[in-house]
């Protein structure tokens, strides 16, 4: 399964080797924190939205440096982290219309 980010990027952005242990347990755990915040599970794109890149990215340096953080969900986000989620929300409700319109089409 794919993720948004793959090793090699998270890896950049961590600043750590593209086999980490802790950067690949991560990697899934932020799709799915990502999904849950915005109804859409962008890993499964092509390509990937850039916005939800830099969402994980953020999401990724944020419960790398601070692992506690990942029990507390995303109670206390961050400006940044928040105002891509709320990005990604509206770029879903977009997606879901754009979709449903092509399936009605096709119907």
């Amino acid at each position: 399964m794919a993720n948004i980010l793959t090793a090699a990027e998270a890896a950049a952005v961590l600043r750590v080797s593209n086999t980490d242990p802790d950067m690949l347990t991560l990697l899934p755990l932020v799709d799915k924190a990502i999904e849950n915040a915005t109804g859409r599970a962008w890993q499964d794109d092509s390509p990937i939205e850039p916005t939800a890149k830099a969402a994980a990215r953020i999401l990724m340096v944020q419960w790398h440096e601070n692992p506690g953080m990942i029990a507390s969900g995303m109670t206390s986000l961050e400006f940044g982290l928040g105002a891509c989620l709320t990005q990604l929300e509206a770029i879903a409700l977009t997606l879901e219309e754009a979709e449903a319109a092509a399936e009605e089409a096709e119907a």
